[in-house]
């Protein structure tokens, strides 16, 4: 090999290093991003399972108290009463700035169930049009009764 030879084929490689480490930075930085908006979403559906579950026991607690004081049969499952109420006075008191939406609703006469979504604007795709994702969750409670000694 010439010295002429070696010359051009060290023209040739000069800068490969640096584009490869280039490419390698785009995309550690394009996961970076990607990681981040998941994350965002996970903790967000999180939150809104976590008031949802909530928000249920707060409503299953909330028994008809004149149903049962003034009930003649034996109870299998509490009357509830109130239970929309009982949501909303959850959510004012776990999420003051009122992001998550709950509402409530009567499975049957003991059990209530909660449905909770929330609007997570993606923190570093958003500005690429990536519009707002929303995230749901649900929980379920029941008020039972313990069957009497004997």
């Amino acid at each position: 090999m010439t010295a002429r030879a070696g010359a051009r084929r060290e023209d040739r490689e000069r800068g490969s290093i640096t584009l490869l480490t280039l490419g390698y930075l785009v995309i550690a930085a394009m996961l970076a991003i990607v990681v981040t908006d998941v994350s965002a979403v996970y903790l967000a559906r999180r939150s809104v399972a976590s008031a949802a579950d909530g928000a249920a026991l707060a409503a299953a607690q909330r028994i008809d108290e004149f149903a049962v004081y003034t009930a003649t049969d034996r109870f299998e499952r509490l009357p509830l009463a109130d239970v929309q109420a009982a949501v909303d006075e959850y959510q004012r008191q776990a999420d003051p700035s009122g992001s998550t939406a709950l509402t409530a609703a009567l499975v049957d006469e003991g059990t209530v169930e909660v449905r909770g979504s929330r609007v997570v604007n993606l923190p570093l795709v958003g500005f690429l049009g990536i519009g707002p994702v929303t995230v749901e969750a649900a929980a379920q409670a029941q008020s039972l009764v313990r069957p009497a000694a004997p």
